[in-house]
């Protein structure tokens, strides 16, 4: 068979490589696609943290509801956010956004604050729906899941509560009681009542792998904050009634205290 031969620019275009003009030329354009994908990537991962945020709140929402119908109570053992060394303090590993004024930023948010169960009636209204137990953080340490003390709650016990002197807060009361709060930056709460939030952790009864009445599998994580330095759960706002009536579940908010509604707000702009 006769040999086919290869003009000589066609050989030396077949053995040559990439000049140094040409690799300069991909790996840039290479740099400005990551520049355009890069944050695309960022955005979608804070939309999908912020779509399974509001279906974990409409879960956690239904999910205790629906054991307050099975059992006629609440699930017990919450998490306080209280230190057990200083059982006056909030849990040092919360969200900054929910401590307060955090050293050189004296104008940082604070979404949360504390009250005391004042009288054997407040006791009387969290006793009457099986709500007898919380667990206060040892150490101050993140997350507290392992190193908690269990404590059985008494008149005179300080609890989180919302801190109506804080902006975000009290968009929080007024969403929770809209008729006595029409008016924006107003945060009225009915007389002989008082808002105590708890944290829902992994011993909570809903929890509760070891308990047979456990209907998750663990307590969920709130993914939108930094799980290796603060406490990571969703928090569980009550309504307690100064005259001893049965307290009632009314919101669940993130770990940062952020509401459904803002959950569902972030997604759609972000």
């Amino acid at each position: 068979m006769p040999r086919i031969k290869i003009p000589s620019f066609r050989r030396a275009r077949i053995g040559r490589g990439f000049t140094l003009i040409e690799l300069v030329v991909v790996v840039a354009v290479l740099a400005i696609l990551a520049g355009i994908v890069l944050p695309k990537l960022d955005i979608f991962k804070l939309k999908a943290n912020k779509a399974t945020a509001a279906a974990n709140m409409a879960g956690i929402n239904q999910y205790v509801e629906a054991y307050r119908t099975q059992k006629d109570n609440y699930p017990d053992n919450w998490d306080s956010l209280m230190d057990e060394q200083n059982p006056t303090s909030l849990f040092s590993g919360l969200d900054p956004q929910l401590l307060g004024p955090v050293s050189g930023v004296p104008a940082s948010p604070q979404k949360l604050a504390t009250t005391t169960i004042a009288d054997q009636n407040e006791l009387r209204s969290l006793n009457r729906v099986g709500i007898i137990n919380t667990y206060n953080h040892v150490g101050g340490g993140f997350p507290g899941d392992s190193a908690s003390a269990k404590h059985q709650l008494s008149q005179g016990d300080t609890v989180a509560t919302l801190n109506t002197a804080d902006e975000d807060a009290k968009k929080i009361v007024a969403a929770l009681y809209p008729k006595l709060n029409p008016l924006p930056g107003t945060a009225n709460i009915p007389p002989g009542r008082k808002l105590v939030v708890f944290g829902l952790g992994p011993r909570n009864q809903l929890c509760d792998n070891t308990d047979a009445s456990a209907t998750l599998h663990g307590a969920p994580f709130y993914a939108n904050t930094d799980q290796l330095k603060y406490y990571n759960r969703f928090l569980v706002i009550f309504e307690i009634f100064s005259n001893g009536s049965r307290c009632r579940m009314l919101a669940t908010v993130g770990a940062d205290a952020d509401q459904l509604s803002e959950e569902i707000q972030d997604f759609y702009e972000n």
